[in-house]
Protein backbone atom coordinates (compact mmCIF):
# COMPACT_ATOMS: atom_id res chain seq x y z
CA UNK A 1 0.00 0.00 0.00
CA UNK A 2 1.09 3.68 -0.78
CA UNK A 3 0.27 6.42 1.58
CA UNK A 4 1.06 9.70 0.80
CA UNK A 5 0.64 13.12 2.37
CA UNK A 6 -0.08 16.34 1.14
CA UNK A 7 3.64 17.64 1.72
CA UNK A 8 5.01 14.65 -0.03
CA UNK A 9 2.32 15.71 -2.80
CA UNK A 10 3.40 19.03 -2.59
CA UNK A 11 7.40 18.26 -2.98
CA UNK A 12 6.36 15.84 -5.97
CA UNK A 13 3.90 18.37 -8.42
CA UNK A 14 4.81 21.93 -7.53
CA UNK A 15 8.31 22.14 -9.44
CA UNK A 16 7.27 20.02 -12.26
CA UNK A 17 7.19 21.33 -15.88
CA UNK A 18 3.98 20.27 -17.29
CA UNK A 19 3.43 18.04 -20.54
CA UNK A 20 0.68 16.87 -22.79
CA UNK A 21 -0.36 13.30 -21.69
CA UNK A 22 -0.60 10.12 -24.15
CA UNK A 23 2.60 11.02 -26.18
CA UNK A 24 4.70 8.32 -27.06
CA UNK A 25 7.10 9.97 -29.80
CA UNK A 26 8.82 12.62 -29.92
CA UNK A 27 9.65 13.59 -33.34
CA UNK A 28 11.33 17.32 -34.89
CA UNK A 29 11.34 18.58 -38.07
CA UNK A 30 13.76 21.22 -39.80
CA UNK A 31 11.94 23.40 -42.57
CA UNK A 32 15.52 24.48 -44.76
CA UNK A 33 15.69 27.63 -46.60
CA UNK A 34 17.58 28.59 -49.28
CA UNK A 35 18.39 31.14 -51.75
CA UNK A 36 18.40 30.85 -55.15
CA UNK A 37 18.81 33.91 -57.70
CA UNK A 38 18.09 36.01 -54.60
CA UNK A 39 14.57 34.55 -53.96
CA UNK A 40 13.78 32.25 -50.98
CA UNK A 41 12.76 28.54 -51.66
CA UNK A 42 11.94 26.21 -49.04
CA UNK A 43 13.55 22.83 -49.66
CA UNK A 44 11.45 19.27 -49.69
CA UNK A 45 12.65 15.91 -49.95
CA UNK A 46 10.81 13.06 -51.41
CA UNK A 47 10.92 9.66 -49.65
CA UNK A 48 12.91 6.82 -50.26
CA UNK A 49 10.72 3.99 -51.00
CA UNK A 50 12.65 1.96 -49.01
CA UNK A 51 10.82 3.69 -46.04
CA UNK A 52 8.13 1.92 -43.86
CA UNK A 53 6.46 4.90 -43.52
CA UNK A 54 5.36 7.44 -45.74
CA UNK A 55 7.23 5.66 -48.46
CA UNK A 56 7.48 8.27 -51.78
CA UNK A 57 5.60 10.71 -49.79
CA UNK A 58 6.86 14.84 -49.84
CA UNK A 59 8.44 15.60 -46.45
CA UNK A 60 10.88 17.72 -44.56
CA UNK A 61 13.90 16.61 -43.21
CA UNK A 62 13.45 15.20 -39.28
CA UNK A 63 13.30 11.94 -37.18
CA UNK A 64 12.63 10.86 -33.84
CA UNK A 65 14.42 12.85 -30.80
CA UNK A 66 17.07 10.86 -29.13
CA UNK A 67 17.67 10.25 -25.64
CA UNK A 68 19.34 13.60 -23.89
CA UNK A 69 19.09 15.65 -27.15
CA UNK A 70 17.68 19.07 -27.81
CA UNK A 71 14.80 18.94 -30.15
CA UNK A 72 16.41 21.96 -32.34
CA UNK A 73 19.38 19.75 -31.92
CA UNK A 74 17.96 16.64 -33.40
CA UNK A 75 16.09 18.78 -36.47
CA UNK A 76 19.75 19.81 -37.31
CA UNK A 77 21.24 16.29 -37.06
CA UNK A 78 18.37 15.34 -39.28
CA UNK A 79 18.59 17.14 -41.59
CA UNK A 80 22.31 17.04 -41.55
CA UNK A 81 22.27 13.07 -42.20
CA UNK A 82 19.42 13.25 -44.82
CA UNK A 83 20.94 15.88 -47.15
CA UNK A 84 24.75 14.75 -46.38
CA UNK A 85 25.54 18.68 -45.33
CA UNK A 86 27.45 19.68 -42.23
CA UNK A 87 25.58 20.29 -39.27
CA UNK A 88 27.86 24.43 -39.57
CA UNK A 89 25.94 25.09 -42.85
CA UNK A 90 22.43 24.72 -40.89
CA UNK A 91 21.94 27.84 -39.25
CA UNK A 92 18.68 27.61 -37.38
CA UNK A 93 16.81 31.02 -37.45
CA UNK A 94 13.56 29.96 -34.98
CA UNK A 95 10.85 27.46 -33.77
CA UNK A 96 7.27 27.36 -35.26
CA UNK A 97 4.43 25.96 -33.64
CA UNK A 98 4.74 22.47 -32.43
CA UNK A 99 1.99 19.79 -33.91
CA UNK A 100 0.42 17.42 -31.63
CA UNK A 101 -1.10 14.79 -33.99
CA UNK A 102 -4.10 12.36 -32.98
CA UNK A 103 -1.78 9.53 -33.73
CA UNK A 104 -0.17 9.92 -29.97
CA UNK A 105 2.85 11.94 -31.29
CA UNK A 106 4.25 15.21 -31.00
CA UNK A 107 6.44 17.24 -34.02
CA UNK A 108 8.66 20.01 -32.87
CA UNK A 109 9.13 22.54 -36.20
CA UNK A 110 12.18 24.66 -37.04
CA UNK A 111 13.64 26.72 -39.57
CA UNK A 112 16.74 26.72 -40.70
CA UNK A 113 18.93 28.46 -43.35
CA UNK A 114 20.93 26.20 -45.88
CA UNK A 115 24.02 27.89 -46.55
CA UNK A 116 25.07 26.75 -49.48
CA UNK A 117 25.36 28.61 -53.05
CA UNK A 118 23.58 26.25 -55.06
CA UNK A 119 21.32 23.60 -54.59
CA UNK A 120 23.49 21.32 -56.45
CA UNK A 121 26.15 20.94 -53.64
CA UNK A 122 23.21 18.72 -51.49
CA UNK A 123 23.80 15.37 -52.08
CA UNK A 124 21.32 13.62 -50.01
CA UNK A 125 21.30 10.23 -48.59
CA UNK A 126 19.93 8.04 -50.82
CA UNK A 127 18.31 5.48 -48.25
CA UNK A 128 16.31 7.82 -47.02
CA UNK A 129 15.72 10.71 -49.57
CA UNK A 130 15.23 9.85 -53.45
CA UNK A 131 15.27 13.43 -54.42
CA UNK A 132 14.96 16.97 -53.34
CA UNK A 133 13.55 20.08 -54.93
CA UNK A 134 12.24 23.78 -53.85
CA UNK A 135 9.37 25.87 -53.38
CA UNK A 136 9.84 28.99 -53.81
CA UNK A 137 8.57 30.98 -50.68
CA UNK A 138 6.66 33.50 -52.73
CA UNK A 139 4.03 30.59 -53.81
CA UNK A 140 2.83 29.81 -50.67
CA UNK A 141 2.59 33.21 -48.93
CA UNK A 142 0.34 33.84 -52.50
CA UNK A 143 -1.64 30.50 -52.96
CA UNK A 144 -4.14 29.34 -50.20
CA UNK A 145 -3.56 26.04 -48.97
CA UNK A 146 -6.37 23.04 -50.10
CA UNK A 147 -8.39 22.12 -46.96
CA UNK A 148 -10.16 18.91 -46.24
CA UNK A 149 -11.73 17.20 -43.50
CA UNK A 150 -11.72 13.52 -42.10
CA UNK A 151 -13.75 12.58 -39.24
CA UNK A 152 -12.11 10.82 -36.13
CA UNK A 153 -13.88 8.23 -34.89
CA UNK A 154 -13.30 6.15 -31.78
CA UNK A 155 -13.78 2.26 -32.24
CA UNK A 156 -13.85 0.10 -28.94
CA UNK A 157 -12.50 -3.28 -28.54
CA UNK A 158 -14.71 -5.90 -28.59
CA UNK A 159 -14.70 -6.68 -24.93
CA UNK A 160 -14.80 -2.85 -23.97
CA UNK A 161 -16.80 -2.64 -20.44
CA UNK A 162 -20.53 -1.15 -21.79
CA UNK A 163 -21.89 -2.62 -18.79
CA UNK A 164 -19.97 0.04 -16.87
CA UNK A 165 -21.17 3.24 -18.02
CA UNK A 166 -24.64 4.76 -17.03
CA UNK A 167 -25.71 4.14 -21.15
CA UNK A 168 -24.60 0.89 -21.84
CA UNK A 169 -24.24 0.13 -25.14
CA UNK A 170 -26.03 3.28 -26.04
CA UNK A 171 -22.99 5.61 -25.56
CA UNK A 172 -22.31 8.05 -28.26
CA UNK A 173 -18.73 8.11 -27.90
CA UNK A 174 -16.83 11.67 -28.66
CA UNK A 175 -15.80 12.29 -32.39
CA UNK A 176 -13.81 15.07 -34.05
CA UNK A 177 -12.65 16.85 -37.32
CA UNK A 178 -9.32 16.79 -38.53
CA UNK A 179 -8.15 19.00 -41.11
CA UNK A 180 -5.70 17.52 -43.85
CA UNK A 181 -4.11 19.93 -46.00
CA UNK A 182 -2.63 19.78 -49.28
CA UNK A 183 -0.42 22.37 -51.75
CA UNK A 184 -0.21 21.52 -55.07
CA UNK A 185 3.01 22.74 -56.99
CA UNK A 186 4.09 21.57 -60.49
CA UNK A 187 3.08 18.38 -60.60
CA UNK A 188 4.11 18.15 -56.84
CA UNK A 189 1.57 17.33 -53.76
CA UNK A 190 2.55 18.33 -50.39
CA UNK A 191 0.18 17.09 -48.10
CA UNK A 192 -0.85 15.93 -44.27
CA UNK A 193 1.93 16.78 -41.95
CA UNK A 194 3.96 18.27 -44.34
CA UNK A 195 1.41 20.89 -45.52
CA UNK A 196 0.29 21.12 -41.86
CA UNK A 197 3.57 22.24 -40.63
CA UNK A 198 3.88 24.37 -43.61
CA UNK A 199 0.85 26.17 -43.28
CA UNK A 200 1.88 26.60 -40.07
CA UNK A 201 5.03 28.46 -40.92
CA UNK A 202 3.43 30.75 -43.35
CA UNK A 203 0.66 31.62 -41.14
CA UNK A 204 3.50 33.35 -38.59
CA UNK A 205 4.65 35.11 -41.97
CA UNK A 206 1.64 36.40 -42.69
CA UNK A 207 1.09 38.01 -39.30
Amino acid sequence: MIFLKIENIREKIQNRIPGPTRIQHYFSVLIPLIEIDGETHLIYELRSKNLNTQPGEVSFPGGRIERGEEFSQAAVRECSEELLIPENKIELLGETDYLITPFNFIIYAFVGKIKVNSIEEIKVNNYEVEEIFTVPLDFFLNHQVEKYAAVLKSEFDQDFPYHLLPQGEKYNPRQGDYQIYFYRYQGRVIWGITAEITKSFIDILKH
